[in-house]
């Protein structure tokens, strides 16, 4: 499997196999671990991992190093973090055997959460993340309770409770005798894990006060005077407790059976191989060819150009190129039909696109007003960024004077649910635009460079060579 990966060491990015990349995951999160069917096991999450960055399976590569699927930056694209060196023979065989498995949800690859030990529970991502994921449902875990934790145990003073926690305890005088005013309101789950507690004046999810505490679980009990606060498991809970899946893979179980154990209801496909032929697959970009139909007030030029017609021309060319390096198009209209602005904007939310594009032209009462305008919506930092490459391209591919990338509040703009950019190409409205409009060789000149545009943007190698 290649991945175009920036090596932050080398400072440079590199086409290569992730087998090295996923065989370093492995390793860091398995240390002291040999078990076959537990690193197989992290050999496919770690994959799933990256694969969620693909354009392929909808992710929108490295944001910060633009035409790289991921980069080795610490604390940025590999979550799961990388082991220093060179990986382990055992690593290596875990990743071959597992070759380019990956688990899904619903067709999608799945967050694969994992934590070092439960205690007997894992926890459902509600509690953890405020919202339900499927796959992330508490399953018992009767593996890892012969385990024990490193560090349960957390010491605190009534002062260093209150400034961890920023809330006041009642100070009883003489010995601490009850907990009364400082630990009540306590809801626990069936599993032991604190839910809800107050404490002194405030209220906190059984979540925050590990966060804050750095405690180890929300399994945890206390004692007053200096208090002691003593967890059962070790992190947040969610998905694959690695001690549990460490004793599951002792035992004799493979590593299907441990994932589907802790992530409910997932599905182990091919993970899909990027083509290099086709570098923008998985990307989908509804394409709006503005106006069309006989009732439409499209501009139209001195000699009498259809707006419309153009638009169309275009937006048609446009389809071409970008079906041939994989890209899923949509047009809002291929013919002369009518659509609302409403229409158009339900239309592309329908199909849930990365990007819409727009296609129009413009036209103004002095004749000699001529050149192009790209508009996107005030805040959408993506239409911004597409809409400064397309600009770049048509500039620099066909000449035309640059009006500017503009801030709009335009209906599409507003109401489309995606990334949305409005192309005003030229003004129809100058007799030498409208010349140019009128040339089919400039109407697949403008389509090429806006795809050029688009595949600039997506990091798409040789996206000029159409």
């Amino acid at each position: 499997m290649l991945f175009n990966i920036y090596d932050h060491e080398k400072g440079l990015g590199l086409i290569e196999e992730s087998d090295r990349l996923i065989a370093r995951i492995i390793s860091f999160n398995t240390a002291g671990a040999d078990e076959p069917e537990l690193l197989k096991a992290f050999a496919i999450m770690a994959r799933t991992e990256l694969s969620r960055k693909t354009f392929i399976y909808g992710g929108k590569g490295c944001e910060n190093h633009k035409g790289c699927d991921i980069c080795t930056e610490p604390g940025h694209c590999l979550e799961y973090g990388l082991a220093d060196g060179s990986a382990s023979q055992a690593a290596y065989e875990a990743v071959a055997a597992t070759e380019n498995t990956i688990m899904l949800f619903e067709g999608k690859p799945i967050k694969p959460f994992f934590h070092y030990r439960c205690g007997g529970a894992t926890e459902n991502s509600e509690n953890v993340l405020g919202n339900k994921i499927t796959y992330l449902r508490r399953v018992l875990c009767a593996f890892c309770r012969e385990n024990e934790d490193s560090g349960s145990d957390r010491h605190f003073t009534v002062y260093e409770l209150e400034e961890l926690l920023k809330t006041r305890l009642n100070k009883p005088e003489g010995i601490y005798c009850n907990i009364q005013g400082m630990f009540e309101d306590v809801e626990v789950d069936e599993q032991g894990r604190i839910n809800r507690i107050k404490i002194g004046t405030r209220s906190f999810r059984g979540i925050e006060v590990r966060e804050l505490l750095n405690l180890n679980s929300t399994r945890f009990d206390y004692m007053p005077v200096e208090f002691l606060i003593r967890s059962i498991g070790t992190g947040h809970g969610l998905g694959l407790c690695r001690c549990g899946a460490r004793e599951m893979a002792k035992s004799g179980m493979g590593y299907e059976d441990i994932l589907k154990y802790y992530y409910t209801g997932v599905t182990f496909e091919q993970m899909e191989v990027p083509d290099p032929e086709k570098p923008l697959r998985g990307i989908k970009i509804v394409l709006d060819a503005a106006h069309g139909g006989d009732a439409c007030d499209d501009n139209k030029g001195a000699s009498g150009l259809r707006e419309k017609d153009v638009n169309l021309s275009i937006a048609l060319e446009l389809r071409g190129l970008l079906d041939m390096q994989g890209a899923e198009v949509f047009l809002t209209r291929d013919n002369d039909t009518g659509m609302t602005l409403s229409d158009r904007a339900d239309f592309s939310n329908g199909k849930k696109p990365d990007f819409f594009l727009s296609i129009g032209q413009n036209s103004f009462t002095n004749p000699t007003a001529s050149g192009t305008e790209i508009y996107y919506y005030r805040g959408d930092r993506q239409g911004e960024r597409l809409s400064k490459s397309i600009m770049e391209n048509l500039t620099k591919s066909l000449g035309l004077r640059n009006r500017g990338v503009r801030m709009a509040e335009f209906y599409l703009l507003r109401e489309v649910k995606a990334s949305a950019v409005i192309v005003q190409l030229l003004y129809i409205s100058n007799l030498q635009d409208e010349n140019l409009l009128r040339d089919q060789s400039f109407i697949k000149a403008a389509a090429k460079a806006i795809f050029k545009g688009i595949g600039t943007y997506f990091g798409s190698p040789g996206n000029g060579s159409t």
